[in-house]
C-alpha cells in the first residue's frame, strides 16, 4: 500500500534511526571479523550502548553535506576546419559520459548482476548482501564484497580508507544520496564514472576500448565481460587474463539468470561466445603537428587564459582529470575547432615527402621542407605542413622552425624605404662586389661591409623596382644603411613577424630567423593593400554543455599605407614572371619573392594570390647545413636557391589549392600609388678631369647612368675630357650622362679636301677639324702656285698632305694657293693658241 507523503517522511525518519544502529553494529563487525563474538562478549544491552556512543561520534550530518555528484571529466576533441577528427585529448582518463537511456538494458543488467543485484530494492545499503559478504569473509572467501552501487558512489564523498569511521560515514552518505537522487541518477553517474581498466572510465569508453563498438551494438556476452572489470580491472583484464575474465563473465551470466534478467538459454548461448577483444588502439590523428600546436596554444597563449588561471587549471580544463587522481573532478569535454583544411594539409605533406624524401640513413640526412598557408582576408591558418612525420620530427618546422629568410626579407626593407620618402623609381649603385661603410661595427672587417650580388660581379645603376625583381643584394644593403635597420625591423613586426629580429644592416638580406607561418602571414598584407589579418589556428571552442565559450573571427589591422602596399606589390608581381621566381609561375594573378641563405643553408619562396599566401621553406631539419648536391623531385642540384626548389614546390602546391577557385585580381590601386613611382631628381656633378672609373662612380653615387665615349687625346689615358650634361644641372635620377674619355694616343685624322676654298675658308675648316677630332696644335703654311685662270687666284688648289692623307696632332698643313701666272697664254711667244689653259 502506498503511503501518504507525510507518512512517507515519518517512515523514512524511523528507518533512519534503525539504520544508524544497524550500520554501526555491522561496521564494527567487519573490523572484528564477526559480529556474533561482539554480542557474546558485550551482551546486547552493553553493545547497544556502544552503538549509541558510536552514533554520536561517527554519524555525519548528512543533511548539511553538499553531496553534489561530481562533474565527470570528459574527453576533449580537436577538429579540422572541414570537420575531421584530429585528436582526442585526455590525461589517462578516457571518459565519455552518456545518458542511462542510451545504455542497453542487457548491459545495465549485467553490471547490476555483477555489482548490486538488489540495487532497485535497497535504500542505499543492502543489509542482506552486507551480511552475506561478512560471513564469506569470516570463512575465508575474501573476494566477496558487500558494497552497493550507491555505496561505491558514496566513496566519492567519504574516501576509500579502511576504517570503521569511514565505513560508517559511507553508509550514512549512501542513504542520504538515495534520498536526494533517483535510482536512475545514481546508476547513470556510476556507469559513467567507474573504471574499466586501460584508461577507460565509464561504460561508453569501455565499449570502445575493448570492442571498438558503440553502446547500442554491445552483445549480452560483451556487456557481461565488461561488467567483470569493475571489481578488479587487473585480475580480470580481458586482454591479458582472458581465462579469468571468461570464468567471471560466465558467473555473471549465471547471476543474471538467478535475478531473472535473462533466460537460461540466453546464458548458455552467451557463454559460448569468445571474448574477441580488439587490441588497444590509441587514437592517432592525421595531423599530429597541428594537434601539438593547438595544445601548445591552449596551455600557454594568453588568448586562452579563460581556461584557467594557472597551468594546472588550464590543463584540467582541456584534458580533464588525470586517471590516477581521485580527488579531481570536471574538465575536458571541449570541442576544439581549427581552421586547418585537411585536404590541403595532407596534400602538402605528401608533396613535400615526394619532392624531398626522408633519408633512410641516419648518417646521411637529407633536407626537408615546410609549407604554411593563410587566408589573406581572415588570417585563418589553412596549412602548417612539415615534410617529416611526427614520429620522425616532433618539432613543427612550419610554426616553430625559425630560419634565415635570405632575400625574402627584402620586401620589408622596401616598405621601410617607401615609408621614409623613397621611390620605386629611385636609382642605386648596383656594383658588385660593393664595399660599404657602416656607422658602427657591422662585419668581421669592422665598419666595412662587403656585399656581393648572387649573380656575380657587375657595375651598373638600377632602379629600386628592378633591384627588387632581380633581388639585387648590393642595392638593398645600401637601402638598409640609408633607411636604418631598426625601421626595417619595425615594418616586419607590424606586418606580422613576431620573432625577435636583430636590427643590424644585414637584416634586410635575411640575417634574422623567422618561421614559414610568420612569413606567410606578413606577406599577406601585400595582397590586401596593407590590411593584415592576425593569423589564428583555433576558431571555436564549445564546452560539454554545448555552449560556445570561445569564437575567433578575423582581426584586421591596417599596418601599412594602402597605396604604399599596392606600390610595393608591383615588383613582387613581376618576380614570378620575369624575376628570380619564374619557376613559381602558375599563369594567373600572383606575386612573391625568393630567398636564399648567403651560404645556401636555407631556401625560400613566399608567394601570394588574391585569396591565400603560402610560404615554402627548404633546408635541413636539425641543423643549418649547406644545400649542396641535393636531389629534389628526382633532379640533382649543385646548389639550392629559392628559385630552384622552393619556387616550383610553391607552384605545384598552389595549382592544387586553386584548381577549383576562379581567378581573381588583387584589390584595385587606391589613390596615391603613382606618388611612389615618381622619379627623384639629382644634381649633375662635375667629373671632367677625373679618372674614368672615378667619374662613373661619382655619377652612380649621384644616381646617374654614366656612359663613356673614347676621345683620342694626348691627355693621360682614362682622363675625362668632357661630359654631356654640365655640372650643376638638375635632372631626374637615372638620366644618362656621357663622358668623353681620353685614349692617351696622338690624335690622327684624315686630311679633308680643302680645294676650291678661299684661304680663310680653309683655315676655318681646319679649326673645326681640331675641335671635332682633337687633332690640334696644327701649323698651317701657305705656298703659291701660278694659275692661268683668274678664277683660281686666291683659291686653295692643293694641300700637303693631300686630301685623304693622314694628319696628326701638332702636324703641319700646307695650303697651296693659286696666283696669276706671268707667262702669256698660249705659249712662249705671247700669242694665243689652241693649247692654252681652258679655264
Amino acid at each position: 500500500m502506498a503511503r501518504a507523503p507525510i507518512h512517507e517522511l515519518e517512515w523514512r525518519e524511523r528507518r533512519s534511526r534503525w539504520f544508524v544502529a544497524l550500520a554501526v553494529l555491522l561496521s564494527i563487525a567487519v573490523l572484528a571479523s564477526t559480529w556474533v563474538a561482539l554480542f557474546s562478549f558485550l551482551g546486547v544491552n552493553t553493545a547497544y550502548g556502544v552503538f549509541q556512543g558510536l552514533e554520536e561520534k561517527y554519524r555525519p550530518d548528512t543533511a548539511a553535506m553538499e553531496l553534489a555528484l561530481p562533474d565527470l571529466s570528459q574527453v576533449s576533441r580537436i577538429y579540422s576546419g572541414d570537420d575531421l577528427l584530429l585528436a582526442e585529448l585526455h590525461d589517462g582518463r578516457f571518459s565519455e559520459p552518456t545518458r542511462i537511456g542510451d545504455v542497453p538494458k542487457r548491459v545495465v543488467n549485467a553490471i547490476l548482476a555483477s555489482e548490486d543485484g538488489r540495487f532497485f530494492e535497497h535504500e542505499g545499503v543492502d543489509w542482506r548482501s552486507f551480511g552475506r559478504a561478512l560471513f564469506e569473509n569470516v570463512i575465508g572467501r575474501s573476494d566477496q564484497g558487500g558494497s552497493t552501487i550507491t555505496q561505491q558512489v558514496a566513496k566519492v564523498f567519504v574516501g576509500n580508507e579502511i576504517t570503521a569511521e569511514r565505513k560508517i560515514r559511507e553508509m550514512f552518505v549512501s542513504v542520504e544520496l538515495e534520498r536526494r537522487y533517483t535510482k536512475r541518477q545514481i546508476l547513470e553517474f556510476y556507469l559513467n564514472s567507474v573504471y574499466f581498466g586501460w584508461s577507460a572510465y565509464g561504460i561508453k569508453g569501455a565499449a570502445r576500448e575493448y570492442f571498438g563498438k558503440e553502446l547500442a551494438d554491445l552483445t549480452l556476452a560483451e556487456g557481461a565481460a565488461l561488467s567483470v572489470l569493475i571489481r578488479n580491472p587487473s585480475l580480470y583484464d580481458l586482454r591479458r587474463r582472458p581465462d579469468n575474465a571468461i570464468e567471471k563473465r560466465n558467473a555473471t551470466l549465471e547471476r543474471m539468470v538467478e535475478l531473472g534478467f535473462i533466460k537460461r538459454a540466453q546464458a548458455r548461448k552467451a557463454k559460448k561466445v569468445p571474448l574477441e577483444v580488439i587490441d588497444h588502439q590509441p587514437f592517432v590523428g592525421p595531423a599530429e603537428h597541428v594537434v601539438a600546436e593547438v595544445k601548445r596554444q591552449l596551455l600557454n597563449d594568453p588568448e586562452f587564459a579563460f581556461l584557467g588561471r594557472t597551468a594546472e587549471e588550464r590543463k584540467q580544463a582541456v584534458f580533464g582529470c588525470p586517471g590516477d587522481v581521485v580527488e579531481c573532478d570536471g574538465g575536458g569535454g571541449l570541442r576544439i575547432e581549427t581552421t586547418i583544411d585537411m585536404g590541403l594539409q595532407q596534400y602538402a605533406n605528401s608533396m613535400l615527402r615526394e619532392w624531398l624524401p626522408p633519408s633512410t640513413d641516419p648518417d646521411n640526412p637529407t633536407p626537408t621542407g615546410a609549407i604554411a598557408m593563410v587566408d589573406n582576408s581572415t588570417g585563418a591558418t589553412k596549412v602548417i605542413a612539415s615534410g617529416l612525420s611526427f614520429e620522425e620530427e616532433q618539432f613543427d618546422l612550419a610554426v616553430q622552425g625559425r630560419r634565415n629568410p635570405g632575400s625574402a626579407f627584402k620586401p620589408f626593407g622596401l616598405v621601410a624605404e617607401l615609408e621614409n620618402g623613397g621611390s620605386m623609381r629611385s636609382f642605386w649603385d648596383a656594383t658588385s662586389p660593393l664595399r660599404l661603410e657602416c656607422p658602427y661595427v657591422c662585419s668581421e672587417d669592422g665598419k666595412i661591409w662587403e656585399v656581393d650580388n648572387a649573380e656575380g660581379a657587375g657595375s651598373r645603376l638600377m632602379s629600386l623596382y628592378d633591384a627588387t625583381v632581380a633581388s639585387t643584394n648590393v642595392v638593398y644593403a645600401q637601402l638598409s644603411l640609408a633607411v636604418g635597420p631598426d625601421k626595417i625591423v619595425d615594418v616586419a613586426h607590424r606586418m606580422g613577424i613576431e620573432s625577435d629580429i636583430p636590427d643590424v644592416p644585414s637584416v634586410v638580406l635575411g640575417s634574422g630567423a623567422v618561421s614559414p607561418l610568420e612569413m606567410a602571414s606578413a606577406y599577406s598584407s601585400f595582397a590586401t593593400n596593407g590590411r593584415w589579418a592576425r593569423p589564428y589556428l583555433v576558431s571555436r571552442i564549445v564546452d560539454a554543455r554545448g555552449e560556445v565559450i570561445y569564437e575567433r573571427g578575423p582581426e584586421r589591422t591596417q599596418v601599412i599605407d594602402p597605396a604604399l602596399a599596392a606600390a610595393a606589390r608591383r615588383p613582387l608581381e613581376e618576380v614570378p614572371v620575369n624575376g628570380t621566381g619564374s619557376n613559381a609561375n602558375i599563369g594567373r594573378t600572383q606575386a612573391g619573392k625568393t630567398g636564399t641563405h648567403m651560404e645556401h643553408r636555407d631556401a625560400w619562396y613566399v608567394g601570394f594570390v588574391p585569396e591565400y599566401t603560402t610560404a615554402v621553406w627548404v633546408g635541413f631539419p636539425d641543423e643549418q647545413r649547406q644545400l649542396v648536391n641535393v636531389v629534389a623531385n628526382g633532379q640533382r642540384y649543385d646548389r639550392v636557391f629559392g628559385g630552384t626548389v622552393p619556387a616550383p614546390i610553391w607552384g605545384e602546391f598552389m595549382e592544387y589549392v586553386l584548381q577549383d577557385v576562379p581567378e581573381s585580381d588583387f584589390p584595385a590601386d587606391p589613390p596615391g600609388v603613382n606618388a611612389y613611382f615618381k622619379v627623384p631628381t639629382t644634381v649633375v656633378p662635375s667629373v671632367v678631369g677625373l679618372d674614368q672609373e672615378a667619374a662613373l662612380t661619382v655619377l652612380r653615387e649621384a644616381r646617374l647612368i654614366g656612359n663613356s665615349s673614347e676621345v683620342v687625346s694626348l691627355e693621360p689615358r682614362g682622363t675625362v675630357l668632357s661630359q654631356s650634361i654640365g655640372a650643376g644641372a638638375e635632372v631626374v635620377q637615372g638620366t644618362s650622362v656621357t663622358i668623353g674619355v681620353s685614349t692617351g694616343e696622338i690624335p690622327k685624322t684624315a686630311m679633308p679636301d680643302l680645294r676650291g676654298m678661299t684661304v680663310d675658308e680653309a683655315l676655318a675648316a681646319i679649326r673645326d677639324l681640331e675641335a671635332e677630332t682633337g687633332v690640334g696644335a696644327l701649323t698651317v703654311g701657305v705656298a703659291n702656285e701660278p694659275v692661268r685662270s683668274p678664277k683660281r687666284v686666291g683659291i686653295v688648289v692643293g694641300t700637303t698632305p693631300p686630301p685623304g692623307g693622314v694628319i696628326q696632332y701638332g702636324g703641319t698643313i700646307t695650303l697651296v694657293v693659286g696666283v696669276l701666272s706671268d707667262a702669256p697664254p698660249g705659249g712662249g711667244d705671247g700669242k694665243g693658241g689652241e693649247n692654252g689653259d681652258g679655264d
